[in-house]
């Protein structure tokens, strides 16, 4: 007995899902290489961010944030998620960039528990999978986030940063 042919959006008249979206409709097959590096990846500005699934914990739209005097710039001030009060960071300004306009910002918390903080992004983060020889030397970034990349790889044309958010947010209190 053979397999039931899958519709497409062609036999129902649809037009086709972009790349993206298409993307994320087709399920994971089990022949992936394992060798693969599968991110989230996501955007703050012009700058395209990965971090690994593990290390972002919730995302969730911009609630309403709690200024706090004499903070660094990069530091909105806090926020409230389900009663848990966390740091909110933006960090465009360290990237020498500006959100995208036409992108809707979210908060991603990175980290979990006590040592969880939110990052402003632009867009919802979607998966991505590099191959191992993706990756590449990062090329130059401002001075103050460069010690922070973990690694960088390539797709098409654009350059993708993996940061240990944990040390670039530290380095942000405590300059």
């Amino acid at each position: 007995m053979s397999a039931p042919t899958p519709l497409t959006s062609a036999m129902l008249g649809l037009p086709p899902l972009p790349p993206e979206l298409a993307a994320l409709a087709s399920a994971p097959s089990g022949e992936e290489d394992p060798r693969n590096i599968v991110r989230q990846a996501f955007r703050i500005g012009h700058m395209r961010l990965l971090a690994p699934f593990a290390m972002s914990s919730e995302l969730v739209e911009m609630p309403p944030v709690y200024p706090l005097p004499r903070m660094p710039a990069n530091l909105l001030g806090l926020v409230n998620l389900h009663g848990r009060i966390l740091p909110l960071f933006d960090l465009a300004a360290l990237f020498e960039t500006e959100h995208l306009p036409r992108e809707k910002r979210m908060l991603l918390v990175i980290g979990h528990g006590n040592d969880a903080a939110g990052i402003v992004i632009d867009g919802l983060p979607r998966r991505m999978v590099f191959k191992p020889e993706s990756r590449i030397l990062p090329p130059a970034l401002p001075a103050a986030a460069a010690p922070a990349v973990v690694d960088t790889y390539v797709q098409g044309t654009d350059a993708w940063y993996e940061f240990n958010f944990v040390q670039l947010l530290d380095q942000l209190v405590s300059t």
